[in-house]
């Protein structure tokens, strides 16, 4: 366990609190480590992965936003102290800004889903030959031997 920093002991001691905890998290890894991927249906359960963790991250942050809030706001109107709500404004700030981001990551998760269904689903409404009168016929003639048409 990690010693408290004096800001940390500062504030604590400001706003009449217990001196803080200081726990040591584990390290976030480095883009270095994290392999690229290749392209195919992997993007998509990655990108599905992805969703999911930044979906749970967020609502974990709205929910621990929702409970600071809550914790300085009893502060703020225990000590009357202007600084204490400006905190609990920020804070609220921060939480609708989360709330917002949710929102946003559904809908581009929404618009990845309707590309790949773009790129799954390709209609050719116009063909166009390019080429001279004899190679059209040719063509054509081709196709007939392959498949006849039925004689009534």
């Amino acid at each position: 366990m990690e010693q408290p920093s004096k800001v940390d002991i500062n504030l604590s001691s400001a706003l009449n609190l217990p001196e803080p905890i200081v726990d040591i998290l584990p390290a976030i890894p480095d883009r270095a480590s994290i392999a690229p991927r290749a392209g195919g249906d992997d993007d998509h359960r990655e990108a599905t992965d992805d969703y999911t963790e930044v979906r749970e991250n967020l609502k974990r942050v709205i929910i621990q936003s929702e409970e600071a809030t809550q914790g300085i706001l009893e502060v703020a109107q225990e000590s009357q102290n202007p600084r204490a709500y400006e905190v609990v404004a920020q804070l609220i700030s921060a939480t609708l800004e989360a709330n917002n981001k949710l929102m946003h990551l559904h809908k581009q998760m929404k618009d990845i889903k309707k590309q790949d269904e773009i790129k799954q689903t390709t209609i050719t409404n116009n063909s166009i030959f390019v080429g001279n009168t004899a190679d059209l016929q040719r063509m054509i003639r081709e196709a007939r031997r392959k498949d006849p048409p039925n004689a009534p």
